[in-house]
């Protein structure tokens, strides 16, 4: 079974030599399972089987902790791209993709966890990212030199999320097989075939014409979404929100009593939505087939129309009360499970891990480029992503089947 358990701590009174890495270990476990906001030094300190005051001698505080892991996990995930042969890309993917298995939580640890760092330290670390990215285009260019420079780096961008959607799994999957299968969804990506991209189209500055929400309410929603993908749910305060919209004092809370309900009027707005879509998916689609081509297009699209929302989805859930956040996840997993299902019967022989593992690789590849302006906001992206991911889910065109409809799992 691939899963992430916290190591077993060295005997107490012992000082093993690398103590240090001991301690970014047990610190990236715990931050990859309940979240970095969730975890105290003190539960690091225990993990590791010492007292406090010995974790204080290795770092200062929690966040310098947090980079430490990070910068870790980035390395020991990333390091291999920009070493590697140029024009072997064979050899590149298989290497990568163990890495990737090893170092499973950095998918989580960086999209979710590096946003509680400062932004010079985000910087930093990013362009290492940026780095990796740069090295794949080289190594798919050297490879494909017919390759145009825009779908270069959308391809090394994909690859780079089949690695993060692995932090998003927990499956039951032989060690040998999920390396086979994650080698061979890199591979996928690194060979499609895509349509043509246009030139991007900016974000252009709204003018005094465009059109405005006129409820109150509505605009709050709007803008504490806007805010919170921006700076972080918890950097954000409601009355910043209001300050925005220019609605000042007690009147903002006669619309929503606190930050808890606007995120969560936000996530169960997005959860609906999707819902409504498969609903109509299932509606209209000829067969599973098409149901779940249909599916994968209807998420892009939503996805690249609602960056905002996507970033909420992947990065603040954890803000969530408990029984709101338990509501969502359990939406969103049998909003998955859909997908599973129509996977299962369009490939019989694929068992559930693996429909899993695929079906996550294409939503982290769409959610990230949603969230990447300079390709979001590229004509015919959403054609890219759709075309992209039929082909990790191998939804070639078959034979017509019979269609009976959705499941009820809804509620």
């Amino acid at each position: 079974m691939v899963g992430t358990e916290v190591s077993t701590p060295p005997a107490r009174g012992t000082r093993p030599r690398n103590r240090r890495e001991l301690i970014i270990t047990a610190a990236r476990e715990l931050f990859y399972r309940d979240g970095y906001t969730n975890v105290a030094m003190n539960d690091i300190a225990l993990a590791v089987n010492i007292g406090p005051s010995a974790l204080y001698r290795h770092f200062r505080g929690k966040q310098e902790l947090l980079y430490a892991v990070v910068a870790e996990a980035l390395e020991s995930c990333l390091g291999g791209l920009a070493a590697a042969r140029l024009g072997d890309l064979d050899s590149l993917v298989k290497a990568f993709a163990a890495t990737s298995l090893a170092r499973r939580e950095l998918g989580v640890l960086w999209q979710r966890e590096a946003r509680n760092l400062p932004a010079e330290q985000r910087t930093e670390l990013g362009e290492n990212l940026s780095a990796s990215r740069r090295a794949l285009v080289g190594q798919l260019t050297a490879s494909r030199p017919q390759l145009d420079p825009v779908h270069a780096e959308l391809l090394a961008w994909s690859i780079l999320d089949v690695a993060a959607s692995i932090s998003y799994q927990h499956v039951d999957l032989p060690e040998p097989d999920y390396l086979n299968l994650v080698e061979n969804l890199m591979r996928c990506v690194a060979t499609a075939q895509l349509p043509e991209l246009g030139l991007p189209v900016d974000d252009r500055p709204r003018t005094d014409h465009a059109p405005v929400l006129r409820t109150r309410r509505e605009s709050l929603l709007a803008t504490a979404t806007r805010l919170f993908a921006e700076n972080g749910y918890a950097a954000v305060s409601l009355e910043d929100t209001g300050t925005v919209v220019g609605i000042a004092g007690p009147s903002i809370y006669n619309y929503f009593s606190s930050k808890h309900e606007i995120l969560w009027t936000a996530m169960n707005r997005s959860s609906e939505r999707l819902w409504l879509d498969l609903a109509e998916v299932f509606e209209t689609a000829q067969d599973h087939t098409d149901a779940l081509r249909l599916l994968v297009s209807r998420y892009a699209q939503f996805a690249l129309a609602h960056p905002h929302l996507v970033t909420l989805i992947v990065t603040e859930t954890e803000h969530l009360q408990d029984e709101q956040r338990q509501r969502v996840l359990q939406t969103q997993r049998d909003y998955i499970e859909e997908w599973l299902d129509l996977l299962r019967v369009i490939h019989p022989a694929m068992s559930r891990a693996q429909a899993r593992v695929r079906v996550q690789a294409v939503l982290t590849i769409v959610n990230d480029i949603a969230r990447t302006p300079r390709l979001r906001t590229r004509p015919g992206i959403a054609e890219n992503l759709q075309r992209l991911g039929c082909s990790l889910l191998e939804l070639q065109r078959r034979p017509r089947q019979s269609f009976t409809g959705v499941r009820s799992t809804a509620g």
